[in-house]
């Protein structure tokens, strides 16, 4: 019932100081160990004060010492981490791999940091701008809150737990599960002229600001504004490609027809073969890029 509490409490707070660790939701406490070296402290200093016994007031100051600067370092070195997501968009009832970035503000290294969501927990010293993967399994689709990392440390001595939970206030995006269809209808949208491909048709000259690749520069251009000009490309939409129609997908489910389309989405964009995405009245664009993919699956989680 405690734990319940506290952990209520403590995501609580999380949520009114989102995507950081500050002093409004950082805890410490003493572990098994802290209390043993708290009671061999007070023990020592009643020693001490009773017999006068100059070791033992001696040994308690130096564990006080060191149960002070423990506090110290425990504490600075969660203080002060900043979260946020990398990736935003994921499948339904898959175990997935979200990744977030760490930030550290006051430029020193933090050890033995802890992270965990659920059951998945990992161990690791940040430094800069640190990475970490954590793994979950997201049950729905549509747009969800990300999992509360729970983030705790025992350094340096390991007799302080230093503890905290950390809410993040971006939104993840959760597509269908992608299930592959049946072969009549897999082969039937795959079966594009391997030969044609994809490719884009000449559109213009722009100066160049971006330093883009070296390949696209038109060096005649160039040569005589004096200035670095590219050549624009456009998607040429004339080309055969596949019509992802959800309504022509046979499932015994709106939710199966979703998650059909999701996975022919994802083979689409991975085999580079250009496609469009139908419902009803809505037409995607013919592309088979990244943001493509990820324009067309996030429909999807909300349709």
């Amino acid at each position: 019932m405690e734990n319940k509490f506290l952990n209520k409490f403590i995501h609580k707070k999380s949520l009114k100081n989102p995507n950081t660790i500050n002093r409004k939701n950082l805890y410490i406490f003493p572990n098994f160990k802290g209390f043993q070296i708290g009671a061999m402290i007070f023990f020592c200093f009643a020693v001490a004060i009773l017999y006068q016994n100059n070791f033992a007031l001696l040994l308690s100051i130096i564990l006080f010492f060191i149960y002070f600067i423990s506090i110290l370092i425990s504490y600075q070195n969660l203080l002060n981490l900043d979260f946020s997501l990398i990736s935003k968009l994921y499948p339904a009832n898959k175990l997935v791999n979200l990744d977030f970035q760490i930030k550290e503000r006051q430029n020193k290294e933090r050890l033995n940091i802890n992270f965990n969501i659920k059951s998945d927990k990992i161990s690791k010293d940040i430094k800069d701008n640190t990475i970490i993967f954590l793994k979950y399994k997201f049950k729905k689709r549509g747009v969800n809150k990300p999992p509360i990392i729970n983030v705790n440390s025992i350094f340096p001595f390991g007799i302080l737990n230093t503890f905290t939970s950390v809410s993040l206030i971006e939104n993840i995006t959760v597509y269908p599960e992608p299930i592959r269809p049946s072969n009549e209808i897999f082969d039937s949208l795959n079966n594009l002229d391997s030969n044609e491909g994809f490719d884009y048709e000449f559109d213009k000259i722009e100066e160049n600001k971006e330093n883009t690749n070296l390949s696209k520069i038109s060096w005649k251009h160039s040569s005589i504004k004096k200035k670095l000009y590219e050549k624009k490309f456009k998607f040429s939409n004339n080309l055969q490609h596949a019509i992802i129609d959800l309504q022509k997908l046979n499932a015994e489910s709106f939710e199966k027809k979703l998650s059909y389309a999701a996975f022919l989405i994802e083979y689409f964009y991975k085999t580079k073969k250009p496609f469009l995405l139908k419902n009803n009245e809505y037409i995607s664009t013919v592309a088979c890029s990244l943001e493509h993919r990820n324009k067309l699956l996030t429909y999807l989680a909300c349709a």
